[in-house]
């Protein structure tokens, strides 16, 4: 018995030591320094986590020069912000990446409103769940990242990565500049945009110190983002199913002024004239 509890002990002692090398080494990531999680909160969320296991696949970037930034809150025009929920600034372009740690299948068209997530139910059935197309959600964050990094418009690209565990089983994409994928898949899908260097040192440098302060919000500020999420246009619009399918802002309600159709209603992107989508009134 005695000889049972010393191995207890030993088994106990390394488990320790093995965790807290784990701590000490996630400790001196940049994704430790930049977002201040602490480390067991990082395999309690599942949405932290996603990020973090994404972060994983990309640090080895670190070392050709790339910065990376973890939940950056970019200001809106109207005063809120809108949260990224990663950045990889690098020699061959700025990514923008959107974390979805989902399971089950997984379904949807660039230029669809609502996507959707399919789970095995009671009995071998599917339950389905939608969820905010996430490309028109990563437009909405470029959109007013691009305000912010003005002359970067042409060498950013939208990244969206689900889980491991989900299977995209119909994903119907038309813009090069936008890639849907599996987080094993991360490093070989955008392998075809390193190839290119758009970007020098010091415009990464200039990029990453102008957005590093934007990742430094007080939990305050996090609660009033949070609150302001739920009633933004976007989020409104969204649920209305009016958004633009080219460019992720919301679509507004205007008359024609001129010509034989004058009077007559149609939607058009807010973000006119930068953006000149139109969609007739279905009456």
């Amino acid at each position: 018995m005695e000889f049972l509890l010393i191995i207890i002990g030993i088994i106990c002692l390394i488990a320790v030591a093995y965790r807290r090398k784990q701590i000490n080494e996630y400790e001196q990531t940049s994704y430790y320094k930049v977002t201040h999680n602490a480390y067991d909160k990082v395999w309690r969320d599942k949405g932290i986590e996603g990020e973090y296991l994404i972060y994983k696949e990309l640090m080895t970037y670190e070392a050709d020069g790339a910065k990376l930034i973890f939940n950056c809150y970019i200001p809106k025009h109207n005063g809120q912000t809108t949260e990224i929920d990663m950045i990889m600034i690098h020699r061959s372009g700025i990514y923008v990446i959107e974390s979805k740690n989902y399971s089950g299948w997984i379904f949807g068209n660039e230029r669809d409103e609502k996507w959707t997530q399919s789970l095995l139910g009671k009995g071998h059935t599917a339950k389905k769940e939608h969820f905010f197309n996430p490309v028109l959600q990563n437009k909405i964050h470029i959109r007013h990242l691009c305000r912010l990094l003005n002359g970067y418009e042409q060498k950013i690209y939208s990244i969206i990565v689900f889980s491991d565990r989900c299977e995209l089983k119909s994903i119907t994409l038309n813009s090069p500049q936008i890639k849907v994928l599996r987080r094993y898949e991360l490093k070989s899908s955008i392998s075809e945009y390193m190839m290119k260097d758009l970007l020098s040192e010091e415009e990464i440098t200039k990029a990453y110190d102008l957005l590093l302060p934007y990742t430094q919000l007080s939990e305050e500020q996090k609660q009033e983002h949070t609150r302001n999420v739920e009633n933004s246009i976007e989020v409104r619009e969204a649920k209305k199913g009016k958004i633009c399918p080219r460019c992720g802002a919301a679509l507004v309600l205007r008359t024609v002024k001129k010509g034989n159709r004058a009077g007559n209603k149609f939607l058009g992107c807010s973000e006119y004239p930068k953006c000149r989508y139109t969609e007739n009134i279905q009456h």
